[in-house]
């Protein structure tokens, strides 16, 4: 089976079972009942969320049958992924998975080469490309105004200063 990371367990919250979770996931992952993994050692921890909402830039997460400090403690730094099977088919025109776009080529609107999408950073006020590029990462806002078409490739519409 094939997994994708969607969070990632900052730390406990209260003595009830909560968890902070850095969402990775433009799509509600953690909406109750959904079916999820926590990567604990090699071992891929089959959970179903119990409950979860914001807080701040996180979210709080509690799985059934683990409502307590001492059964989630042992999580902290885990990340959570969900199965290939449970993601969803279709996406809405402009959504994409992480895992689609990392290690995609970019190019720019010329056809020029602009190096190798290495991560997705998200910020409180928008996600960036990372991009890699002469030995440097490049920051591009993944917004209408910096990005073309997304397929094979992405293309940049590169304004002066981008690279």
């Amino acid at each position: 089976m094939k997994y994708y990371m969607c969070g990632h367990i900052m730390t406990t919250h209260g003595i009830h079972g909560d968890l902070k979770v850095k969402n990775y996931s433009d799509f509600d992952r953690f909406q109750k009942g959904a079916k999820l993994y926590i990567l604990h050692g090699k071992d891929y921890i089959l959970v179903k969320v119990l409950k979860a909402s914001s807080f701040g830039n996180y979210l709080l997460v509690r799985f059934d049958g683990l409502e307590d400090i001492n059964f989630v403690e042992k999580y902290h730094s885990d990340d959570i992924y969900i199965a290939e099977e449970d993601r969803r088919d279709t996406l809405e025109d402009g959504e994409f998975y992480y895992s689609d776009l990392i290690g995609k080529r970019v190019i720019n609107q010329d056809g020029e080469d602009r190096g190798i999408v290495e991560e997705i950073r998200e910020m409180p006020h928008k996600k960036y490309l990372a991009i890699r590029y002469k030995d440097k990462i490049h920051l591009v806002p993944f917004m209408e105004e910096f990005i073309g078409d997304v397929s094979e490739k992405i293309v940049v519409k590169e304004i002066e200063g981008l690279f």
